[in-house]
This record gives C-alpha cells, sequence and structure tokens, in this order.
C-alpha cells in the first residue's frame, strides 16, 4: 500500500489503476485530453480513505465514467478547477427537467458559445405566460379585491381552510412562546372563520361535523384557550383592542358546549389574575370593561351555575380596586352593562356585599362622568327585584338621590346634564317628566310610560319623599338660580346660566306637586305640612314690610308649583296614571287675599326694595297661571259635569275678588296707573296665547279697566288690545287637545325664563324688570 501511494504521488496515477502500467496510463491520458474538447462541464471529488489511498470521480453529460489525467507540463502554472453551482439537483438531471439548459447560444461577438442560465429560462416563460394572458383576457380584467385595502381576495376549500387551523393549533402547542406574539391575530382570524359559517345552520355550535372549517375554528378556539388558561391569556386577551366585532361572541359559542373549559371559566381567570396584582392600569381600564361588558352580554346570566358564587366574590373585590383606579373622566358604558349584568345574575341575593362598591361607583359616576338614564333606571330597577329585603332593595337608589340632594343643598357640584337627569330620574318614577327645551340629551326627554312602570319600577320617588322639605326650599328660596349659575360648570353647550336654573326648579316643581296630589287625600295633609300659611292669609290690619316680603315669597312659590303642574298636564296631555292638581281648587279664594295684599300694598311697599318692586309681577303671573290651573282642572271633566261646573265657577270667583284690588291700585296715581295697564295686558296676552275661555268671558269687563285713568291709551297700548279683541279661537280640529297642550307648554316655556330673570334680577338687587 506503501508502494502504491508512492507511485500516485510521484505519477499522479490512480490508485485503482495496476502498478508498473505507465504506457497506458499515458495513452489515456491523450485520449482524456481529446476529449476535454468535447466535454463541456465536470464534477471531479477527490477521497482519501485511510489505508486505502486516493480515488479520483468524475461524471459526464453521457455518465459516469473514469477520467485519467495527465501529469501538468511544469512550464504552466497549475489553477484549481471551478466548482460547480449548488442547486440541489445534479447538473444531468437539470438537463433532463429543463432541456433548455442544453442548448448553446452564440454570442453576439462571436467569440464561443454560451450555455443559457437557469435565471434566462424562468425570465423567458414569465414573458411568455404574461403574454399569453393577455392576448387571452385582454387589457380590462376583473378581479375581486377588498373594499378597505384593495388585496386580491383568494379562496379556500374547507379541506384547506381546514389544515391551516390545524397547523396553527399545532404551531401553538408545541412553541407557545414563538407563538405569542402573532396570538392574538391567530385567535381574531380564527374566531371570524368559526363565527361566520356559509350556512346559517352553522351558528349552532353543537354540532361537529368532520372536514368543516367551521367546526375545527371552534376547536382551535377551545384547546388554545384551555392550554394557555393557566398562563394567564384571559387577563391579557380582555385588556387588548380586539379589532373582530363578534370575536367575544364567538368564544362564548365555542365554550358553551366544552366541559373542560365553559363559558364562565374565562371571567373566573380573569378576575383572579386582575385581583392579584396591587393595582389596576389605569390605562387598559377602558378596554378592559368595553371587552367585559361585552363578554357578559353574550353568555347566559339567568342559569344557576355553580361557579357564580365564587365569580361574585371575585367581583366585588374587582370593583373595590376599580374605584381608585378609573380615569377621570371616562366613558362608562362599560362599567354600567357589568353592573346591570351582575345583577341579572340568580345569586346575587347572597352577595349582598356587592351593593357597597356599587353605589360608591355610582356616585363616582355621576359626580365627574356622562351617564344615560336608562341605564341608570335599569340598575336601579334590577336592584329592586333582585333583593328580598327593603334596605337592599333601595340600596342603590338611595345612592343616586342622595347624591341630587346634595345638589339641590350646594353641598357639591354635578355635571349640568346630570343634575337634570337626576331630576328626571325622580320624577318619571313619580309619573311625570321634565320639559327638555334647552337640553339636547335624547334620555331627558323620556316619558313616563305607565304600561312599563311596574317593570320598571325604581321607587326613586320614596326616597325622594323623604327629602321633600328640602326640594320646598329649594323652589322657594329668591337666591337659588343664583346658586346655580355660580356651580355651573358648562359641560352641555345647549344649556347656560340663563336656561339650567330655570330647568332645575320647574323639575323640582313638577315632582312636589306630583307628591302633593298623592298626599292630599280628603284632609290636604301634604298641603298642611309643607304649606301652613295656604289658608292663613295676612290680613288688612296686619299688613306690614314683614308681612308684604312673605307674602311676595309665598306667591313665588305658589307660582312654581302651578307652572311645574301644568307642565305635566301640558306634556302628558291626558296620558298619565294621575291628574296632577297639587292645590285644591277649594283654596282660590286664599289665594285671591294673597294677591290682594301686594295689591293693596303695593303703593306703599313697592319703594323699599328691588324685591317689593317685583312684587306686582310676582302677583299678575300668580293670576295668569291659576287661570289655566282652573280651566285645565275644567277640561280634564266632561263638558256639563259636576266637576266642569265647579272649576268653572272657580275661576269666575277668583277674578270677582282679584278685579276690585286691580281698579284700587288703579286710582293712586299715573304712574301706579301705566304700570299696572301693562301688566293686565299682559296677562290678557297670555291668555289669548293659550286660547284661554276665560278670555272670552272676562274681555267686556277688563276692556274698560284699562281706561279707568286714562281717557285714551297710548298708542302702542291701543294696538295690542285692538290685537287681543280681534282675535278669534282657532277652529276646533281631531288634534285640538295636541295642539291646545303645545301652545301651552310653549307658553309655560317662556313664562318659566321670564320668572327665573326676575328671580334672578331681585336676588342680584337689579332695578330692571321686563314686562
Amino acid at each position: 500500500m506503501a508502494q502504491q501511494i508512492q507511485e500516485f504521488c510521484t505519477n499522479n496515477k490512480p490508485l485503482d489503476e495496476p502498478v508498473g502500467s505507465k504506457e497506458d496510463g499515458r495513452k489515456e491520458g491523450v485520449e482524456e485530453k481529446d476529449k476535454k474538447s468535447e466535454i463541456t462541464e465536470s464534477t471531479e471529488v477527490v477521497s482519501v480513505q485511510e489505508g486505502q489511498g486516493v480515488t479520483v470521480e468524475s461524471a459526464e453529460a453521457e455518465g459516469d465514467f473514469e477520467a485519467k489525467y495527465e501529469e501538468p507540463p511544469t512550464s504552466s502554472p497549475l489553477h484549481r478547477a471551478r466548482r460547480s453551482r449548488r442547486t440541489g439537483l445534479a447538473t444531468v438531471e437539470m438537463q433532463n427537467i429543463m432541456p433548455e439548459l442544453a442548448h448553446v447560444e452564440q454570442e453576439q461577438d462571436g467569440s464561443r458559445p454560451r450555455r443559457r442560465r437557469k435565471a434566462d429560462i424562468i425570465k423567458n416563460k414569465v414573458q411568455q405566460s404574461s403574454n399569453k394572458a393577455q392576448t387571452r383576457f385582454g387589457d380590462q380584467l376583473m378581479v375581486d379585491r377588498c373594499p378597505d385595502c384593495k388585496t386580491v381576495l383568494e379562496q379556500y376549500d374547507e379541506e384547506t381552510l381546514s389544515l391551516c387551523i390545524v397547523c396553527m393549533g399545532t404551531f401553538i402547542h408545541r412553541e407557545p412562546a414563538m407563538a405569542a406574539p402573532y396570538l392574538l391575530d391567530m385567535l381574531q382570524s380564527v374566531a371570524r372563520i368559526a363565527g361566520h359559517g356559509p350556512y346559517t345552520w352553522q351558528t349552532d355550535g353543537k354540532l361537529i361535523i368532520p372536514g368543516n372549517a367551521v367546526s375545527v375554528a371552534r376547536q382551535f378556539l377551545r384547546c388554545t384557550l384551555h392550554q394557555l388558561s393557566p398562563n394567564g391569556i384571559f387577563p391579557q386577551l380582555f385588556q387588548s383592542t380586539i379589532e373582530e366585532s363578534d370575536f367575544m361572541s364567538t368564544m362564548a359559542n365555542a365554550l358553551m358546549d366544552f366541559n373542560d373549559l365553559n363559558c364562565y371559566a374565562p371571567l373566573q381567570f380573569l378576575l383572579e389574575g386582575l385581583n392579584a396584582k396591587k393595582n389596576l392600569p389605569s390605562e387598559a381600564i377602558p378596554q378592559l370593561l368595553t371587552n367585559l361588558a361585552q363578554y357578559m352580554e353574550c353568555i347566559p346570566l339567568e342559569t344557576t351555575s355553580p361557579t357564580w358564587a365564587g365569580i361574585l366574590s371575585q367581583f366585588e373585590t374587582f370593583f373595590r380596586k376599580l374605584l381608585p383606579a378609573m380615569p377621570n373622566p371616562c366613558d362608562i358604558t362599560g362599567v354600567m352593562k357589568i353592573m346591570m349584568a351582575i345583577l341579572k345574575i340568580p345569586g346575587v341575593t347572597a352577595a349582598k356585599a356587592i351593593l357597597d362598591p356599587f353605589s360608591k361607583m355610582l356616585s363616582f359616576i355621576i359626580q365627574n362622568c356622562s351617564i344615560k338614564l336608562q341605564q341608570l333606571v335599569d340598575i336601579c330597577a334590577l336592584c329592586n327585584r333582585a333583593f328580598l329585603k327593603e334596605r337592599d332593595k333601595l340600596f342603590l337608589c338611595r345612592a343616586v338621590v342622595f347624591e341630587l340632594v346634595q345638589a339641590i343643598k350646594f353641598k357639591i357640584a354635578l355635571p349640568d346634564e346630570n343634575i337634570l337627569l337626576l331630576v328626571q330620574f325622580v320624577c318619571i318614577d313619580a309619573g311625570g317628566t321634565i320639559a327638555t327645551t334647552f337640553s339636547d340629551n335624547d334620555d331627558l326627554g323620556s316619558l313616563y310610560n305607565p304600561q312599563t312602570q311596574t317593570l320598571t319600577s325604581t321607587s326613586a320617588s320614596e326616597c325622594m319623599k323623604q327629602h321633600l322639605s328640602e326640594c320646598v326650599e329649594f323652589i322657594a328660596d329668591m337666591h337659588t338660580l343664583t346658586k346655580v349659575k355660580n356651580n355651573m360648570k358648562g359641560s352641555s353647550p345647549n344649556l347656560n346660566e340663563d336656561t339650567l336654573g330655570n330647568q332645575l326648579k320647574s323639575g323640582v316643581a313638577q315632582f312636589i306637586a306630583l307628591e302633593f296630589t298623592k298626599g292630599n287625600g280628603r284632609e290636604n295633609r301634604a298641603i298642611n305640612r309643607y304649606l301652613p300659611w295656604l289658608y292663613h292669609p295676612p290680613s288688612t290690619m296686619q299688613q306690614g314690610p314683614k308681612e308684604f316680603i312673605d307674602c311676595i315669597s309665598h306667591i313665588r312659590l305658589l307660582s312654581w308649583l302651578l307652572l311645574g303642574s301644568l307642565t305635566h298636564t301640558a306634556i302628558m296631555q291626558g296620558s298619565g296614571s294621575i291628574v296632577c292638581q297639587p292645590i285644591p281648587l277649594e283654596a282660590s279664594q286664599y289665594i285671591a287675599d294673597h294677591v290682594l295684599v301686594i295689591m293693596t300694598g303695593f303703593a306703599e311697599q313697592s319703594k323699599a326694595s328691588v324685591l317689593h318692586m317685583s312684587s306686582l309681577f310676582h302677583a299678575f303671573i300668580l293670576c295668569q297661571l291659576w287661570t289655566m290651573y282652573c280651566e285645565s282642572a275644567a277640561t280634564s271633566h266632561p263638558t256639563g259635569s259636576e266637576g266642569h261646573a265647579a272649576a268653572c265657577s272657580t275661576i269666575m270667583d277668583f277674578w270677582g275678588r282679584v278685579t276690585p284690588g286691580i281698579l284700587q291700585l288703579l286710582s293712586h296715581s299715573k304712574v301706579l296707573a301705566e304700570m299696572v295697564n301693562l301688566h293686565f295686558l299682559s296677562l290678557m296676552e297670555a291668555l289669548q296665547e293659550c286660547s284661554s275661555t276665560v278670555l272670552c268671558k272676562l274681555f267686556a269687563l277688563w276692556g274698560p279697566v284699562l281706561y279707568v285713568y286714562h281717557n285714551q291709551l297710548p298708542g302702542h297700548l291701543q294696538v295690542r288690545l285692538q290685537t287681543c279683541q280681534n282675535w278669534k279661537p282657532p277652529t276646533k280640529t281631531k288634534d285640538e287637545a295636541a295642539q291646545k297642550s303645545s301652545m301651552l307648554l310653549t307658553w309655560l316655556k317662556r313664562l318659566q325664563f321670564k320668572l327665573g330673570q326676575i328671580e334672578v334680577q331681585s336676588s342680584a338687587a337689579t332695578q330692571f324688570y321686563t314686562v
């Protein structure tokens, strides 16, 4: 063997040739040298084996054969042979697959031929295929594209989609760490397939069809969520922004019949993961609440699952941690929906401790966020229906009413829309609704519905009834509107400092009027308790500065009560469950006595202060309101009935008592006569605007009153009086009641604004009043 290696090193002779055949080797070397011009490409592999020597193998284009090499001349330099490019296939195999590779092209300069490259061949094939496509389809080719991103839409069969989902599931199962960055996109993509089957019967999650992509996608969701649930996938999933709108419903349907991970288990894992943290992430709270509320809407809540007890205890801890982490302000739609969903759970009766964080959350929302009336009503109604004890039933409603009471006492400042919404919340439960002229909130226009009142009873009026005295003080205080203006936050573009206070007073007055109507009974207990002065007006001998100011305050309070009552009548149009009449018609003579106190004492007391100067305005406003109040009471009874006749006679008796006081005031001086004429003419125009029948009956009596001091009225007063005289009542139509209610409501809104402006001016001691 050593002799063979020495022979190869000296003669460059293959080891497989017998030793001593030099002439044969030289001949074969010459023949090989002649063949080199014909062979285009060869591959040489030299291997040296230990103890066996060196062998040289060559592969030719026609086949494999042994190559003998001649010893190179010593004068020519040795060059290393160029290795062929590794393509994964041998050259012969590539030429068999692509015959074009064996074709030799002649260079343009004619130097030497060159074999065609593989890249050139592929490029030519692509160009040929594109040319064929252009000649076949033309320039305008219609393809389906996504309307958003303009991507060409592709279609795949059920089997392909199923295999893709299986591949993703295998990838997540074997390499969860590598799949984590793409996990959310995978879940959303698969959920899109699982929730949007091509057939309607595929929406039923209980049907498992072999080879069906929808069934495979649902199984992927089950297995993936079950595998990663101990690793905290649910806290991360619920805090992520999910673009697929139906993802939560699809996930809930997929887990509905999965015993290893039912649809309630994600709530348990989520709450446990969040409660284990010291503080909740504030930046992720809105997205977390939105996703959680959406998921709870997709699962059945009325079932008696044994897991509810643990979930409710976790929710209690979660809400206690949630309140300090809530951003201010924020969208609270999600948290309100979560609270409503929890109150629908049958086992919430045993979890009374959850009401305390709920009440604190409601207080935070009312004080800082924008709320919706329907959500507030639903939460309080569900609480009233879910619990058995009276204290638990009214727990949340009392928290809401407490915020309203604190606001009307001016101990806290609520957003403008919220305080009006709370007044509406109380009025609806009492059987009424406020007029929302200056608000863009649709919830404030909600009407009382007697058909659904028993189903959605919140007992807000029962809770507010305990604070009725505070409500009376609120509308009786002359400085209320000024305080409201100072506490106004300006959060609503349609509410300003001149309208918010009027709306509040009108709404609170309507609630008081409804409660007085319910509590009067035969003995008028509510009137005797809250208005004890009504049946005891000051006599002529008792009239002094103090009695005069008290009488002004009483007249203002009566005006607001009557305005609230008439507002309820105009809005409800007789469809309400209660006829709002807080002041009995029998009190007409006492109201007339209060007006006479102002008429007889105005000449002496009017110059004492600004408040005294506004007394005549308040007296005539009360006369207008009482006239329309009695007339609306008459229309509530059939024509010719005893109630209708009693209401009409009450009006005549009232004006029979008040008119002598007006005539007495006209005889004092020219200045007072002009002032009284202006107020009296404004009263006639107001009754005309409301289409009052009293104006037609008493116009013959009231016309000469204006000429008591003046033989001829000034030109502008004469025109106004002539307009009233030429007025004709509107013709009766089918919607006469609705038309009159609309006109009455318009007049009440204008009168409400005037009352508010006079009170603000009186509070600020301004000597300017609009008549």
